[in-house]
């Protein structure tokens, strides 16, 4: 599948997604020489209940889009993910802990200023969702952010309606196993992503 991202880009001040792209550029701003991935527009953030947060920008953002049809692993798995959970990718919104673009160089985990460098960013991205009622987690380095989150800011997502998930990674490292594993482990994400759903109301397609 062929995808024109020009097309996507002029697609990003419509209204289902204009407000995340006004954050991704007001954190270009405030490092400036950064650069943060827009979210693909086939996400809505008047629909989104769902939020997978990832670590921080991979491969495939060459893009300069954080989208499930980005050419690396971590995007083909998280189609399969949205295929087999039959979710409709506006119900759902990916999201970086770290969203800046990071060195190749560095280490694969985030340091803790990288994580505290995501933290209002974050906060910001789930005001502007509204109606999230999970955050899906894929890998470690995820969750401690959201531990990190928490404590920062005294609030427990969970008090406000917000259910935490914690899932694989959806490349790298997590799925550097036998093709048996690979699959238990997208069977795995594929129930989460269920489950999420089902406490959100959200129909099949």
């Amino acid at each position: 599948m062929t995808i024109d991202w020009d097309e996507k880009k002029a697609l990003l001040q419509e209204p289902n997604i204009a407000a995340v792209t006004q954050l991704c550029d007001e954190l270009m701003e405030k490092k400036p020489g950064s650069v943060v991935p827009y979210i693909d527009p086939v996400h809505d953030e008047d629909e989104c209940r769902i939020v997978s947060l990832q670590v921080s920008p991979g491969k495939g953002t060459e893009s300069g889009f954080i989208s499930h049809y980005n050419d690396d692993e971590a995007a083909r798995r998280a189609t399969q993910i949205y295929e087999l959970a039959e979710l409709d990718p506006r119900y759902v919104m990916p999201w970086n802990a770290y969203p800046w673009v990071r060195d190749p160089e560095l280490p694969s985990a985030l340091n803790v200023q990288e994580k505290t460098d995501g933290l209002r960013p974050f906060r910001q991205f789930l005001k502007i969702n509204r109606r999230v009622s999970a955050v899906i987690a894929h890998g470690t380095d995820a969750s401690t952010f959201l531990t990190l989150f928490e404590k920062t800011y005294h609030s427990s997502l969970r008090n406000s309606g917000i259910k935490i998930y914690k899932a694989s990674a959806l490349g790298g490292r997590a799925f550097a196993v036998s093709e048996a594993k690979q699959e238990d482990l997208l069977a795995k994400s594929v129930e989460i992503y269920r489950d999420a759903m089902q406490r959100a109301g959200i129909q099949h397609l």
